[in-house]
């Protein structure tokens, strides 16, 4: 390792720093010699000012502990150079700090502050533009996934991970993930998927020259095969792992014990039990300096049971007590640090406990759902049937109310030409017969003009009806806009839509300028003026009409108020249907409001709603979309 540079010269510590990574990418293994000056310099580094480099010589520095599986020197360069990130240095590396100290959070049960952090490393990683932040994201996310056992999504988000690191080619401590993600594979009890996963993660930490790793992971995929009975397998694993560790060299001493570990429980299944027994005593003894409260509860939880298989009651009593004793504390440490995690796994194995008796239940309420879900299927075709029943019920009376309509003008129509069939006839027999008169002749003309007038207007009448149905039709091509004054559009609308004597008031309070379709919004404050004289107040009574308008949110606000007699209360609900009117089958086909609710839905791509209170007057409000 080179002597580092004086910290004052920000370009060769840099420069050195850069060499520095690329030796440890090189061979893993002299992390060991790279730490400890790599942590004085660090410690100079972190006295002085914040900086960009001290940030990345703190991921660096990270690296090196992890490689040696030092979490808790790992804790301490972190707690000191988190400030200068969330200050905005190292901008580089501090997506992958800070996702580190989320996976440590994580790792020690501190769920709460981990998530908090998560949600900044997700924001920053979707930002950065380099890959490896993605990833850093991606394996911070599984281990909070798998936290709150959500294995399935953990499993997921690691294994994306793995593959922005390898499609980056970045050289760091990755190889850790398979191991995480064997671990969610033997939550969900598959325990091959473990073995695969095991199997591939041994194959990267040898092919990178990660000898501590290989040794560790060797080890453990050698105790899964032991319990399955492959000890022939499982001998040879071992082997390889004693070669690891020996090429670890003294960087090797904490992963030690996960050999010998797996070392006493081959020696446990050969017969050899004081071997396996003195192995794994040296195992809980290592794992008390080096590894977490309940991995040193799992080894005793093991030392116990052959203690007691072997007759030896007293060792395996205080073995078992010695693991309780570091079960609770571990208990009262987590409930400090995060009690809602330490509620949440409680939580979680109570309701493991309670499944059992929750899957006798199953078939039961299988049946009242396949029950519930009949009485939906019925509920679903009643109401089908009703709909179609209430449309023809509403076709029906829109044709009935059509057809007298129609049947009045037409009527007279008809009525009006038969008699100027007949005039015609008998005019034309006298001229015939050469006994009309001059006046006659000019009487029976005048009469057939009369009539043919008469049953023009009949037809008229009979036409202005089709024109109105017509507006049924909601198929429009998209209208073009215009820019147009509000106030101009609602006053020309009152002028064209009420009657020249009217005793009615217009009062607009709109000074807005909008581009709109004028068209479409033009019809529908035509409707909604003639709506106001014919049925908000009697003929010849004075009123006022107000008319205002507002913009909010994009969205164009136009209310038209009077103060007359209202809508009765059992036709409110039903006051936008096509057949409705108070005045239906005297002129009035009952479609004004219905045309009106179309044009709104399908031409200005809005809605209309109506307030209203008997005797105090009506409040019709529509809501459409600025161009």
């Amino acid at each position: 390792m080179r002597e580092p540079p004086p910290i004052a010269d920000a370009d060769a510590c840099r420069s050195w720093l850069d060499a520095e990574t690329r030796a440890y990418a090189d061979d893993p293994c002299s992390a060991q010699d790279r730490v400890t000056p790599t942590m004085a310099l660090f410690a100079r580094v972190i006295d002085g000012e914040p900086s960009d480099f001290g940030v990345e010589l703190a991921w660096y520095l990270t690296d090196l502990c992890g490689e040696l599986w030092r979490s808790e020197q790992i804790e301490a360069v972190l707690d000191a150079v988190m400030p200068w990130v969330g200050a905005g240095f190292g901008e580089k590396a501090a997506v992958p700090v800070m996702a580190l100290r989320c996976r440590m959070h994580l790792r020690f049960g501190r769920l709460r502050p981990a998530l908090v952090l998560l949600d900044q490393i997700t924001r920053r990683a979707a930002a950065s533009p380099r890959p490896v932040d993605q990833a850093h994201c991606a394996r911070a996310i599984g281990g909070a996934l798998s936290l709150q056992r959500q294995f399935e999504p953990a499993i997921d988000a690691m294994r994306e991970a793995l593959r922005i690191f390898r499609a980056c080619g970045d050289r760091g401590r990755w190889v850790d993930i398979y191991a995480s993600i064997s671990v969610a594979h033997r939550h969900l009890g598959r325990r091959d998927e473990e073995q695969k996963v095991l199997r591939e993660g041994l194959d990267v930490a040898v092919a990178q020259r990660r000898w501590i790793s290989a040794c560790n992971t060797g080890s453990s995929l050698a105790e899964e095969l032991l319990i399955d009975g492959r000890d022939e397998e499982a001998a040879t694993l071992l082997r390889d792992a004693e070669e690891y560790l020996r090429l670890a060299g003294p960087g090797g001493e904490r992963i030690a014990k996960e050999l010998f570990a797996a070392q006493a429980v081959l020696a446990w299944r050969r017969g050899d039990a004081d071997s396996a027994i003195a192995l794994m005593r040296r195992v809980v003894a290592d794992s008390h300096k080096f590894s977490m409260r309940r991995q040193v509860v799992h080894r005793l939880k093991q030392l116990s049971q052959w203690q007691e298989d072997s007759n030896r009651l007293a060792d395996a009593l205080a073995s078992l007590r010695d693991a309780h004793a570091l079960e609770l504390e571990d208990t009262r440490v987590s409930g400090r640090l995060d009690s809602a995690t330490e509620l949440q796994r409680i939580e979680v194995a109570h309701a493991q406990q309670l499944t059992a008796r929750a899957r006798a239940h199953a078939d039961e309420l299988a049946d009242k759902a396949a029950a519930l879900q009949q009485a939906l299927d019925l509920q679903r075709e009643m109401q089908a049937e009703l709909i179609e029943r209430s449309k023809l019920a509403t076709l029906g009376h829109l044709l009935a109310g059509v057809a007298h309509e129609m049947n009045t003008p037409l009527g007279s129509a008809l009525t009006v030409l038969s008699t100027v069939t007949e005039l015609n006839a008998s005019l034309v027999d006298r001229l015939a017969l050469g006994s009309v008169s001059r006046q006659r002749f000019t009487s029976d003309l005048t009469r057939c003009q009369e009539s043919a007038e008469l049953a023009r207007r009949n037809v008229e009448q009979a036409l202005a009806l089709v024109q109105s149905y017509q507006h049924i039709d909601a198929r429009h091509a998209a209208e073009p806009t215009r820019q147009v004054a509000l106030a101009a559009l609602v006053e020309a609308a009152w002028q064209r839509a009420m009657s020249p004597d009217t005793a009615l008031t217009l009062w607009c309070e709109t000074d807005l300028e909008l581009a709109l379709p004028a068209e479409a919004l033009t019809e529908v404050m035509l409707q909604l003026f003639q709506n106001v004289e014919r049925h908000a107040y009697a003929a010849g009574q004075a009123g006022v009409v107000e008319v205002q308008a507002r913009v909010i949110d994009g969205l164009v606000r136009l209310s038209v108020t009077d103060h007359g007699r209202g809508i009765a209360p059992e036709l409110l609900p039903r006051v936008f249907d096509p057949y409705v009117s108070t005045q239906f089958g005297r002129g009035r086909s009952g479609l004004g409001l219905f045309v009106t609710q179309i044009t709104v839905i399908q031409r200005l791509r809005g809605r209309i709603t109506v307030e209203s209170t008997p005797d105090r007057g009506c409040r019709l409000e529509i809501e459409f979309p600025t161009a």
